[in-house]
């Protein structure tokens, strides 16, 4: 499904859209939430416009604590379509050495952003869902064009970017390796907010059609609790039935035993910094898992 032609992470969601609207591309069974690619790319767009109605614009800077929901990825492919960053960060100190800050989404009762009198715009994580899913983006489904995809697509607690190239460039590898295709259902039980999560395992996903599986549940953020990111995923693996899995290796390590009934036939397990994929591998439940970190 990939085409070269596709410069963006947003676009591969609207590549898909175009071929297959009616294909599942995101669900979230813990917010009791799934979108098709057509209501992602919809969606999205709209969220755009909401943004940049809200005062983003190109080259604009977005800090967000979300935790791993679809209104993370929604906000993330909204500012991508607009070329507006997203960006992370753990504190305050971290925010402040961000160029051009514009404004910032913060959940409603935790994190820095949230406890901190922040001298610029912020939106709450609540009214963002709230806007997202009882249909406030309806006045804002005009489409916006794509940016330039030379821009940054993120900032990942890193004053280094993180760009769409590089994106489908993780995502398109990725795909290869797993040979990845639109039928597989993917649990990216990893941070949105890495290049191993946005780039290999959501890029991946979107690039090919297939199905994004979040094991999203209250108290988790960024990487979480090992033991409560296992328990999350290992719901979702069967629930979903989710052929594929992307995990970090203290995950897979408090993953409990797996059902005898798991349709698992691989994936990807982070073991150290970097994105090569190795040589060896790990198993769980009779699925071979690939590992990916930084080649001697």
């Amino acid at each position: 499904m990939f085409s070269s032609k596709i410069k963006t992470i947003a676009g591969l969601v609207d590549a898909a859209a175009s071929k297959s609207p009616s294909r599942l591309a995101l669900i979230s069974p813990f917010q009791n939430q799934e979108f098709t690619y057509q209501e992602l790319s919809q969606t999205t767009h709209a969220l755009a416009g909401f943004l940049s109605m809200y005062g983003f614009e190109k080259k604009d800077l977005l800090v967000s604590d979300l935790p791993n929901t679809t209104e993370n990825l929604m906000v993330q492919l909204a500012c991508n379509r607009l070329g507006v960053a997203y960006a992370t960060a753990k504190d305050l100190g971290g925010m402040t050495k961000y160029p051009k800050v514009k404004g910032a989404i913060c959940t409603a009762s935790e994190g820095f952003l949230a406890e901190t009198n922040l001298p610029l715009p912020y939106l709450d994580g609540n009214f963002l869902t709230e806007l997202i899913h009882e249909g406030g983006l309806e006045q804002f489904s005009d489409e916006v064009a794509d940016a330039d995809p030379t821009l940054p697509h993120a900032y990942y607690n890193s004053t280094s970017p993180f760009t769409n190239e590089q994106a489908l460039k993780l995502g398109e590898e990725a795909a290869f390796q797993l040979a990845v295709y639109d039928e597989d259902v993917i649990c990216v039980s990893i941070t949105l907010c890495h290049a191993f999560g946005m780039g290999s395992a959501i890029s991946s996903a979107l690039m090919m059609g297939a199905t994004i599986a979040l094991p999203a549940v209250g108290g988790i953020r960024g990487c979480g609790v090992p033991s409560e990111r296992a328990a999350a995923t290992l719901d979702v693996l069967k629930e979903q039935k989710c052929t594929l899995m992307f995990a970090d290796t203290h995950t897979l390590k408090a993953l409990p035993e797996p059902p005898h009934d798991l349709v698992l036939r691989g994936g990807v397990c982070k073991i150290g910094s970097g994105s090569d994929f190795l040589e060896e591998s790990r198993m769980y439940g009779g699925a071979k898992l690939m590992t990916m970190g930084k080649k001697e």
